[in-house]
Formats: C-alpha cells, sequence, structure tokens
C-alpha cells in the first residue's frame, strides 16, 4: 500500500508518521528543504515537485495543505487516478467548486472523507455510547478554549494558517470538530445563530471568539463557545435530557485530564463514566489513519465521508453569515 501525504506541516508529519505501519509512505511539498527534512526524520520518501508524487502512483492521498488547498489537492488526486483521498478539516475554507468535485469523484469512482479524529476521542466515544440513558437530549453546551500563541510550539502563531482569513483561518473553522461532534451525535443542524469577534490583541485578521447556537432538525438545541484566548487549553460539553445530564470535561494538553459523569433522574446521583489523567491524544490520530487504511483496503471502516464534512462547512459558513448579519441563518440555503 502507498499512502501520499500532502503537506508537511505539523499535522501532515503526524499523519505521514502514523500512516507508515500500513506500507510505503511519502510526502509532497513544494518547500523542498522542509519536505526533505521532514521525511528524513521519518525514514519515508519525498517529493517537491507534484509529477513526480503522481508519478509514484499512490493507493491513497492524505491532503494537509492549509485549508483553502484542500478542495484543489483532493481534485488532483482525483484526477490522476487516486480512489481513497482524506482530506484535513475543514473541508474547504468555502461553498465554491465543493459540490462540483463531490460530484465529479463520485463520478471516477473516487471516496472522499474528512479528517474528525475527535470522533475518536475516549470522551466523545463515551458520551455517544450513553447517550441513550439520559433519556430524549433536549439542549446541549459545548465549549473549546485554546490560547493561539501556544497552539504550535515553536512556530510564530502569526503564520499559522489559522491566523489568516485568506487561508481559512479563525476559531469557527478551526474549530469545526466541535460542530461536527454535535452533528454527529444529534443529527444534521437546520438554522444556526451566532456571534463572533476579534477580542484579543492578537495580530490576526480573524475572529478569536464564537458563540454559535443551533437547532437540530431532530429538534435538539446546541451552543458551542469556541476561542483562542484561553491560556489552559479547555473542552467539553454538557447534555441534558428528559432523564439525566451527561458532562464530559478535559482540561490541558499532554497530558490531558479528562472525565465524563452521568446524572440519572431516577437514581438522583452522579456516576462516572470515565476518568483518565493523562488522555493519549495521539492514540486517536492514529485511529483514524487506521481507518483511512482500511478504507484503501476497501474494508469496514468509520471514517466520515466528504458529505459529512461539506454539511459540517455550512455550518460553520452559516455561523460566519448569521454573525455578520445578526440573522438566522439555514445552512441549507448557503
Amino acid at each position: 500500500m502507498r499512502i501520499l501525504v500532502i503537506g508537511a506541516g505539523s499535522i501532515g508529519s503526524r499523519h505521514a508518521e502514523n500512516a507508515r505501519r500500513h506500507g510505503e509512505v511519502a510526502l509532497l511539498d513544494s518547500d523542498r528543504e522542509r519536505v526533505l527534512d521532514v521525511a528524513g526524520q521519518l525514514g519515508i520518501s519525498s517529493f517537491s515537485r507534484e509529477d513526480d508524487a503522481w508519478g509514484w502512483a499512490p493507493d491513497g492521498v492524505i491532503v494537509a495543505t492549509p485549508t483553502h488547498l484542500h478542495i484543489e489537492y483532493a481534485a488532483k488526486a482525483v484526477e490522476h487516478g487516486v480512489k481513497t483521498v482524506l482530506i484535513e478539516k475543514p473541508i474547504a475554507h468555502s461553498l465554491a467548486g465543493v459540490t462540483k468535485h463531490l460530484s465529479d469523484a463520485k463520478a471516477e469512482g473516487a471516496r472522499l472523507f474528512v479528517v474528525t479524529n475527535m470522533r475518536f476521542h475516549p470522551a466523545i466515544q463515551v458520551v455517544k455510547d450513553n447517550l441513550s440513558l439520559i433519556g430524549q437530549p433536549l439542549f446541549a453546551r459545548g465549549h473549546y478554549g485554546n490560547y493561539l500563541p501556544n497552539m504550535r510550539p515553536g512556530m510564530d502563531y502569526r503564520k499559522l494558517y489559522a491566523s489568516s482569513r485568506a487561508q481559512g483561518g479563525g476559531v469557527i473553522l478551526d474549530v469545526i470538530h466541535e460542530i461536527d461532534y454535535m452533528s454527529w451525535l444529534f443529527g444534521d443542524v437546520g438554522s444556526v445563530m451566532a456571534h463572533a469577534a476579534k477580542l484579543s490583541d492578537l495580530e490576526i485578521d480573524v475572529e478569536d471568539y464564537a458563540s454559535v447556537i443551533m437547532e437540530h432538525d431532530s429538534g435538539v438545541r446546541t451552543t458551542l463557545t469556541m476561542d483562542y484566548l484561553q491560556q489552559c487549553k479547555r473542552r467539553g460539553c454538557e447534555i441534558v435530557g428528559t432523564e439525566g445530564t451527561l458532562i464530559w470535561e478535559s482540561e490541558g494538553k499532554s497530558p490531558e485530564q479528562c472525565v465524563v459523569k452521568l446524572y440519572e433522574k431516577e437514581t438522583g446521583h452522579w456516576k462516572s463514566l470515565l476518568e483518565l489523567s493523562g488522555v493519549d491524544a495521539s492514540r486517536f490520530y492514529q485511529m483514524q489513519i487506521d481507518e483511512f487504511a482500511a478504507a484503501i483496503g476497501n474494508q469496514k471502516h468509520q471514517l466520515a465521508s466528504a458529505g459529512q464534512g461539506y454539511r459540517a462547512l455550512r455550518v460553520a459558513l452559516a455561523a460566519h453569515k448569521a454573525a455578520q448579519t445578526g440573522c438566522m441563518v439555514n445552512p441549507a440555503e448557503g
């Protein structure tokens, strides 16, 4: 099995490292010095010219470029006969051309997937597995916070794609994992309200704070608060149902402290479902690539489809529009 990873940044490097257990791996990046350095550290092949990379005839491609290039390189992979493509989140930074690309890929018999590694987080899995215990979910509150300058140690935060509107940055698109898992738990989103702003003096041209209210087609209401401002990384959610409440809280990074607990109306007590003092974040990144390798081999897998990634993108962009207009927005209406 041959897997080509496009993009030798931190995420691309991580994917390339994880993919090595499944066969031959190569990195493609136009920055020749960087790609040679990263590939040398990993002991894999590298390309700085696209023609050479396509000539290597990969069985699967992982697109880990800046967001605004995701669709362009996924399309190139399909054009060169690659049938299985995994695209980093979000699938794109705008809706332009996405549906056409998905249609073209389907016509070519190619399968496109989107990275949703938070679905493999142990807390999310425990929450999903125990959701039925709280009866009918009524509403949920989710949150994510992390200080942007701390997100990529050793790198100037001002040069990160997350800091640039043109490259698809901003906390709403960057933290689309939260939108994805809420949709995974409660179904598609029918309407969105939002507030978003740059509250800090960080040298960025994107929002560093957002509050997004979503009404799912199932009737569940969810609220997400996302920011680049918290000095300590925190994320989690609270889900209230007719028969109880589920709460997930994670704090810190390397190590990440994580708890999930359940309150049942029937017993009137809290019950611990998960307590981890050191979540191994590398594990669910590896699980994502294991699933991708299974997909390449036409085996059963749990990857999120590009269609699901597209729906999450529509919600994120609807949140941008809602924040700008102050009006409720239907994601399906673009």
